[in-house]
C-alpha cells in the first residue's frame, strides 16, 4: 500500500438550472423564469472554492416586456479571493399597439469585479429597438444613450487623460441579441453584442461578446459551451485591454409549458 501524504477531494459534482415557462390568460401575462447553480471545491495541497449563479426573468404583460438577468460569481484559491462579482442587466420595453418593429425601451446594468478593479459600475439609459422573430430565428436591436458612473480602484488609465478614482461618463450604446435554433430545435445557438463608445473622449469604447451554443441530450436535459470576450480601449495600467473565457456546462430542464 502506498502512504498517503495529502489528500487531495475535488467537488465538480453539481450544476443545476430550473426553467419554468407559463402563461396567465386572465391578465395576458407570460413569464419565463430560469435560475442555474453551479460550483467546485478542491482541497488539499492546492485549495479553491468556486461558486456561481444566475436569475433570468422575463416578464411581458399586454405591452411592457421585462427582461433581467443577474449572475453572481465567488472564486477563493488558496485563501486569495480573486471573484466576488455580481453582474445585473434589465431592460423594459414598450410596444406600440403591440408592434415590436419600433419600441422605445429604458435599461438599467450594474456590476462590480475584483479581476478588472472596478468597485461598482451603473450606467442607464433610454434608447430605439427594434426585434424581428422568424420562428427559428430571433433577433433584437437596441441604440440608446447612457449615462455612467464607475468606481475604480486604481486611477491611472491607459488611453485617457481622465484619472480619477470615480469616471463618469456620457455614453452612446449598441446592442445586438440574435438567437438561432436547428435540427428542430436540438440544437441552439445565441449571441449578444454590446459596443459603448463615450461622449467625452474619441479613445474611450468597450466591446463585449457573451455567446452560448447548447445541444439537446434528451427531453430536459442539454449540454452547453459558452464563450465571453471583452475589449476594454480605456482601463487601469496593471491590466490587459481584452480578457476571455470559455465554459462548459449541462441545463436540466424542471419544468416547461408550452
Amino acid at each position: 500500500m502506498y502512504a498517503i501524504k495529502y489528500i487531495h477531494f475535488v467537488f465538480c459534482a453539481f450544476l443545476m438550472s430550473y426553467s419554468s415557462y407559463g402563461q396567465n390568460h386572465k391578465d395576458s401575462l407570460l413569464y419565463k423564469v430560469d435560475v442555474n447553480l453551479s460550483g467546485r471545491g478542491i482541497s488539499g495541497t492546492f485549495s479553491q472554492v468556486v461558486a456561481g449563479g444566475g436569475l433570468n426573468l422575463d416578464l411581458l404583460y399586454n405591452h411592457w416586456h421585462l427582461e433581467n438577468n443577474t449572475t453572481y460569481r465567488y472564486n477563493k484559491t488558496n485563501t486569495r479571493l480573486i471573484e466576488d462579482n455580481w453582474y445585473d442587466l434589465a431592460t423594459l420595453k414598450y410596444y406600440p399597439n403591440g408592434k415590436r418593429k419600433l419600441y422605445p425601451g429604458v435599461f438599467y446594468h450594474f456590476d462590480n469585479n475584483l479581476i478588472y478593479r472596478i468597485k461598482m459600475r451603473h450606467q442607464y439609459g433610454i434608447g430605439i429597438g427594434s426585434e424581428l422573430d422568424k420562428g427559428t430565428m430571433k433577433l433584437s436591436i437596441l441604440g440608446a444613450i447612457a449615462n455612467e458612473h464607475s468606481s475604480y480602484t486604481g486611477s491611472e488609465f491607459v488611453n485617457s487623460e481622465r484619472d480619477f478614482l470615480i469616471r463618469k461618463n456620457g455614453l452612446f450604446l449598441f446592442r445586438i441579441d440574435n438567437g438561432y435554433s436547428t435540427a428542430n430545435k436540438k440544437i441552439n445557438f445565441f449571441y449578444q453584442l454590446f459596443y459603448f463608445h463615450s461622449l467625452k473622449e474619441s479613445a474611450d469604447y468597450d466591446i463585449q461578446l457573451h455567446s452560448r451554443i447548447s445541444f439537446k441530450v434528451f427531453k430536459g436535459l442539454s449540454f452547453h459551451v459558452m464563450y465571453n470576450y471583452r475589449f476594454e480601449n480605456v482601463h487601469l495600467e496593471s491590466l490587459s485591454n481584452y480578457n476571455d473565457i470559455v465554459l462548459f456546462g449541462m441545463n436540466w430542464t424542471l419544468k416547461e409549458s408550452k
